[in-house]
């Protein structure tokens, strides 16, 4: 196997190794190289210098390359375990029409989820002006009209969604170490993250089955990593380590942070230390007073530490493994091991000698060394992100290979939205027109002009290295504009006699209820209502003419109150017309009311109810009689409001011998019996006048 190039480029120190796989006895280290920063330019695993640090790299890599005799130009390298962010998101397409989804289709959405995931990322991180690479994404889940389905591809509907995890790194983190190690001639094939890289060289598989808590502590960042039942199951990081040990003793003493930096290493092989201050005066201590004064920072962060842990494991590990540099910080071990509560012996530091299948380099030692050979291990086996560039409208775009890249993931590293991927049509417009729905479509967008390597390319297409990419982003489509006249019929105006007089009687267009010309334009969202001028129905609703609401005429029959409704007469042209009918130009309509007649009202008396010998008597009426303020009525005059009808049957009182025709008498009356005759209880006769209700006895004597 071709020998790997790893590189661990810290916040203190720079180291290198080559190193190859040798499938019966393991890892060779065939070199290493180390050299530490000349002035701080890395803080908490990010470069800030990229010269400085570019500048220490290429030590590391000119000092390999002659023991070697080689050229290194591909190497492998590590970021910030807390760099690594994840975010589940979602997106949704609608259509007006049912489509059919391609594959172009889907996988713009999928774009659009992942650009959707990064809002939600940037959202909610404190730093606004933070972004970052997405270094691979999968599709969780898709849907077609709401329903959850396997592919999405070749499915009709309305409606589509998709849902994706993408991962990221901060572009700063990327770019940083991109810059530098292209200052040095260096390509980054292979990125993975710290706390993988140390737990793969520190932690053996057949060891990951325990509960064990790997910390790397350098000088800017502690990063923890825990195993549990075969696998690293959780990653953290405490932005403390060893440079805040260092600065404690350059505040007191008054030392440069190189000095500082020395007499911290110092502490744990002599008993007195002998340093010059930052003023050039010499200053000597013993090992007791240097402890004192960083005993504090050591428990601030062996307490973080232990916080850290216990929040991502939720109860004590069973052992804790320290490996890099800060790992040797005097009284870390001791205090971490009180502060959770485990045996000393339980807090142990990793070193490269203690390593099983590492083999070669004999100088590389020491717990700082753990790393860099859990980089090399990572890249020979392939558990790193292996990164490649391609160039998009001719500028370099990163590109981490977690699955098979397409021209479209390329296109969205470079920060392309995926909306331009393709010209959106452009809005439609929908409106009401007498309560039936419609639709007028805009102009469909134009594709994306898209070439790989100078051919014609798909968005779903796979890239290699050092593949250009040419993008112009479609243009979308024009929006739908209209006129209410371009949406309504074609129609003349006419000219119409209404009851005798001349009118226009032309086209209405009312908009929410609001009459408008029809050169109005057309806003989405409108209720529109449009009466021709076609018929009679129509000319009716624009004069607000309502046949159903009928006049009425109140009159009273003997005293008795009676309402009259007033039918509508229509001619048009002269002719009555029942219904609805066409109208046309110079058409005479006129509307009137019907009269009433007093013949229409066909108008009855009622009979004379009188009590003979005990029992009810109706004496019919002998004629139809109708006055009106004491004046006869006749058939053909015509009802007026307020008339005050009285409708008789008699035009006198009947006298007592005009009801004997409508009497039957008794059975067994003999001829020659003499007649008694009462009305009201008093002797009456046959000329005697009667009144309704009367009371008449008839006897026989």
């Amino acid at each position: 196997m071709e020998p790997i190039f790893a590189l661990d480029i810290g916040t203190r120190m720079v180291m290198g190794l080559v190193m190859t796989k040798n499938q019966d006895q393991g890892y060779e280290i065939l070199a290493s190289a180390r050299t530490e920063h000349r002035q701080r330019a890395m803080y908490d695993g990010q470069v800030h210098d990229v010269d400085e640090v570019a500048r220490a790299v290429v030590k590391v890599k000119e000092f390999l390359e002659r023991k070697l005799e080689t050229t290194l130009s591909r190497v492998a390298v590590a970021a910030a375990g807390r760099a690594l962010r994840t975010e589940v998101a979602f997106t949704e397409h609608k259509e007006l029409l049912p489509i059919r989804w391609e594959r172009e289709d889907v996988l713009a959405l999928e774009m659009e989820a992942v650009h959707q995931a990064l809002r939600q990322l940037q959202s909610s991180t404190d730093d606004d002006s933070q972004s970052y690479h997405c270094v691979g994404y999968n599709t969780i889940a898709q849907w077609n009209e709401g329903e959850e389905i396997s592919n999405l591809i070749g499915q009709r509907g309305n409606t589509a969604k998709v849902s994706v995890i993408a991962t990221f790194l901060p572009r700063t983190v990327v770019d940083g170490l991109v810059a530098v190690l292209g200052r040095v001639g260096l390509e980054m094939t292979n990125l993975t993250l710290e706390p993988i890289a140390a737990g793969l060289a520190a932690i053996p598989a057949n060891m990951r089955r325990l509960n064990l808590a790997l910390v790397d502590i350098g000088a800017g960042t502690a990063d923890i990593a825990l195993t549990r039942k075969g696998t690293f199951f959780a990653y953290g990081m405490v932005p403390m380590a060893g440079d805040e040990v260092t600065e404690a003793i350059c505040a007191h003493y008054l030392l440069d942070f190189q000095v500082g930096e020395k007499v911290k290493r110092e502490i744990n092989k002599k008993s007195s230390l002998i340093f010059t201050d930052f003023l050039g005066a010499k200053v000597g201590v013993n090992k007791e007073d240097v402890l004192n004064l960083i005993r504090s920072v050591v428990e601030t962060l062996t307490s973080r530490i232990a916080k850290e842990i216990l929040n991502l494991n939720k109860e004590v590990p069973q052992a804790v493994i320290l490996i890099g540099g800060g790992s040797l910080t005097p009284m870390l071990s001791e205090m971490l091991a009180k502060t959770l509560g485990i045996p000393q012996n339980r807090v142990g530091i990793q070193v490269r000698e203690r390593l099983g299948e590492i083999y070669g380099e004999k100088n590389l030692k020491g717990p700082e060394s753990v790393t860099p050979i859990g980089i090399g291990i990572a890249a020979l086996e392939g558990n790193g992100l292996q990164y490649y560039t391609v160039l998009v409208n001719n500028t370099p775009v990163p590109i981490f290979e977690l699955q098979l890249t397409t021209v479209a993931e390329a296109l969205l590293a470079a920060g392309i939205q995926p909306r331009s991927f393709f010209g959106r049509p452009g809005a439609a417009l929908t409106f009401e027109l007498n309560d039936e729905m419609k639709v007028i479509k805009g102009t469909m967008g134009t594709p994306a002009l898209l070439t790989v390597n100078g051919e014609a390319g798909k968005l779903d297409q796979p890239l290699k290295a050092g593949d250009e990419i040419a993008f112009i982003p479609g243009e979308a489509g024009k929006d739908a504009q209209a006129r209410l006249a371009e949406v309504l019929p074609a129609q003349n105006a006419k000219r119409v006699f209404w009851n005798g007089k001349q009118e226009e009687y032309t086209p209405q267009v009312f908009v929410n209820d609001r009459l408008v010309s029809e050169t109005e334009k057309i806003i989405d969202g409108l209720k529109i209502r449009y009466l021709p001028n076609d018929d009679l129905t129509h000319l009716f609703m624009q004069k607000g003419f309502d046949l159903q609401k009928k006049e009425t005429l109140d009159i009273r029959i003997n005293g008795e109150l009676r309402s009259l409704d007033l039918e509508y007469e229509i001619l048009v042209n002269g002719s009555e017309v029942k219904g609805n009918c066409q109208i046309h130009d110079e058409d005479s309509i006129e509307v009137r009311t019907k009269k009433i007649t007093i013949g229409d009202l066909k108008l009855k008396p009622t009979p004379l109810f009188f009590s003979f010998n005990g029992s009810e008597l109706q004496y019919p009426p002998q004629e139809t009689i109708i006055s009106f303020h004491g004046r006869l009525m006749t058939d053909n005059e015509f009802i007026t409001n307020d008339m005050d009808l009285i409708v008789t049957g008699f035009r006198q009182m009947p006298i007592l011998s005009e009801l004997l025709p409508y009497v039957k008498f008794p059975e067994g009356t003999t001829a020659g019996s003499s007649l008694k005759l009462n009305v009201n209880g008093q002797p009456a006769e046959f000329t005697t006048v009667l009144h309704p209700g009367d009371r008449v006895m008839v006897e026989f004597d």
